[in-house]
């Protein structure tokens, strides 16, 4: 699950934003090292409120798991220095007496998403967060066309101390990030990921790699490409954790492919399907789903979705459905 749909929306926002604030700062043709005195015109609001949820089969309740809140973002820009804070607020809800099967199903809480500091070199920002998304997650769902329940490789993700360089010139994308996996230093799994790729207005494709001090590795292909108003997509990984053993080691190869087509300007319909294997010592366990999506624009800013999944193979366990459904404004 992505579990990300507020961040991905308020992201594009953001990105919006910077692209409106770099070519005003530039027609200054200011020295790129210049810092004016912070005045609020340097500072953009965006957020968004959803409401949404989850049910399955398995723990028949209704639950929240950040879908249903309020996420407020501010994008800070200096010449070329730039900046970024995401926090959210939500609801987390859950008709489950036995929270702890629920993901994140424990009340209200809040949460800092993002907090990094940045420059833009003109070829890319290099920033350092305090929490942030690593580089890999950019790209590793990018042939996912559903709304909810893609499958994609298990990088980290959001990070804490996040040390990046993204960015993208003449259709040729790359990223590369150090990140730790929690916000205790000397506790964290250390790791590094990063992508290169080719990015056209009707294919795009990806390469990542991922690699964590803790003998865990990721690899994935990642991509898409627009055939009018049809949109394929794929992905494919392989996840490799050396847990000190022939016997104990884990394997897991993984693809998902997914297709969505524009009915409208405002309903968009897609289906995917996910399968992967997991290999421990000589023992093969196989997985797989379908799932299928709606997603309507009631607005400019205002959305909704629904998304659902069926197990075909659950490795040995009960095969059971899941749906998601939400909507959102943006402002």
């Amino acid at each position: 699950m992505k579990k990300t749909l507020l961040a991905l929306a308020i992201a594009s926002i953001s990105a919006s934003a910077f692209a409106v604030d770099t070519s005003s700062q530039n027609s200054r043709n200011e020295d790129m090292f210049a810092f004016d005195p912070m005045h609020k015109d340097q500072f953009s609001v965006s957020g968004s409120v959803g409401v949404g949820g989850y049910y399955d089969t398995g723990s028949k309740a209704f639950y929240d798991d950040w879908a249903t809140g309020l996420t407020l973002a501010v994008n800070y820009r200096n010449n070329r220095i730039v900046g970024y804070f995401e926090t959210d607020l939500m609801l987390n809800y859950t008709t489950d007496s036995e929270t702890k099967s629920i993901p994140n199903g424990s009340g209200p809480a809040t949460d800092v998403d993002k907090a990094w500091l940045g420059f833009d070199t003109g070829f890319g920002i290099a920033s350092f967060g305090w929490e942030n998304d690593t580089a890999l997650d950019a790209i590793d769902g990018a042939g996912d066309s559903t709304y909810e329940f893609g499958a994609s490789a298990g990088d980290a993700s959001d990070a804490f101390n996040v040390v990046k360089f993204q960015g993208a010139t003449n259709g040729f994308a790359y990223a590369v990030s150090y990140f730790e996996t929690g916000d205790d230093h000397a506790k964290a799994d250390k790791g590094v990921n990063g992508y290169v790729g080719i990015e056209q207005e009707i294919f795009n494709v990806y390469a990542g790699y991922e690699t964590r001090d803790s003998d865990y590795d990721v690899y994935t292909v990642t991509g898409n490409v627009k055939l009018g108003e049809l949109k394929l997509g794929a992905n494919f990984w392989i996840e490799e954790t050396d847990n000190g053993s022939s016997a104990t080691d884990l394997t897991n190869t993984g693809y998902y492919v997914s297709a969505g087509y524009a009915v409208s300007e405002d309903l968009t319909l897609a289906a995917g399907y996910a399968g992967n294997t997991e290999e421990v010592g000589k023992t093969d366990t196989d997985y797989s789903y379908v799932n299928v999506a709606a997603m309507y624009t009631l607005a400019k800013n205002m959305d909704m979705g629904i998304d659902v999944r069926q197990d075909l193979d659950a490795g040995g366990a009960d095969e059971e459905t899941y749906v998601f459904a939400a909507g959102y404004y943006y402002f």
